[in-house]
C-alpha cells in the first residue's frame, strides 16, 4: 500500500510527463504548419487546407518562433 504522499508524488511526475509530451506535440504541430506554409505559399492556404482560421495558424507559428533562441 502506498501513502498519500507517494501517490501525490507519482501524480506530479505523471503531470510533468504529460505537460512535456503536450509541449513537444505543440512544437511539432507548429513546425508542420511552417512546413505547410513553405509548401503552399501562405498561412492562409494552410488554413484553407486544414479548415481552420489563419489566426490560429499564425498563433501556433509565432509561439514556436518566440521559443527559439534569437541569433
Amino acid at each position: 500500500m502506498t501513502t498519500w504522499k507517494e501517490r501525490h508524488d507519482a501524480a506530479v511526475r505523471k503531470q510533468e510527463a504529460a505537460q512535456k509530451a503536450y509541449q513537444e506535440a505543440t512544437d511539432e504541430r507548429a513546425q508542420a504548419l511552417l512546413d505547410g506554409e513553405a509548401e503552399l505559399g501562405s498561412q492562409a492556404a494552410v488554413a484553407r487546407e486544414l479548415g481552420v482560421t489563419r489566426a490560429g495558424i499564425n498563433r501556433a507559428i509565432n509561439a514556436l518562433k518566440n521559443k527559439q533562441p534569437k541569433t
